[in-house]
């Protein structure tokens, strides 16, 4: 058995340097822990909870109901191409995109532009739908199945 530490010396077993470390790590650890968080527990979280579940909404109050139109107007499965008047994915489309597969669970939810701002005209085609909000869509693009809270559901 060897008694050499990785450097090749002997290891020191120093009690006080051990102690301070400890004391190093708990402080390191106490002081990045935010204090709020330990006060969840012992609070009443049901006005949190309710600011939470209205803060994705708060941006574009009527996409919530629009999106719940069309989900009630689709079935699980079906594939539906988001239009949506910001195609800058950092600009906004990503939050529109993810709001709708959110919403839309069970059916598939095409992006029509990618994550490096491409346009992507292949999901146009290959959506059995198009959710379009705030666009006045142009004609021959589907019939259209409903129309309302600011936006067109089309089908191809």
């Amino acid at each position: 058995m060897n008694d050499l530490s990785a450097n090749g010396q002997p290891p020191t077993a120093n009690p006080a340097r051990r102690i301070l470390a400890l004391i190093a790590l708990l402080a390191i650890i106490g002081f990045r822990i935010n204090p709020t968080l330990l006060s969840l527990p012992f609070i009443d979280r049901r006005p949190l909870a309710e600011s939470m579940r209205l803060y994705p909404d708060q941006r574009w109050p009527e996409y919530a109901r629009f999106l719940d139109g069309v989900r009630s107007r689709t079935r699980d499965g079906d594939s539906i191409a988001l239009l949506f008047p910001i195609m800058n994915w950092n600009g906004g489309y990503a939050d529109a995109y993810y709001r709708a597969s959110y919403f839309l669970a069970g059916r598939e939810v095409l992006p029509l532009v990618t994550s490096d701002d491409h346009p992507h005209p292949g999901n146009l085609r290959a959506a059995r739908y198009v959710a379009a909000w705030r666009l006045n869509v142009q004609p021959g693009r589907g019939a259209l199945v409903w129309r309302g809270e600011g936006g067109e559901l089309l089908r191809r």
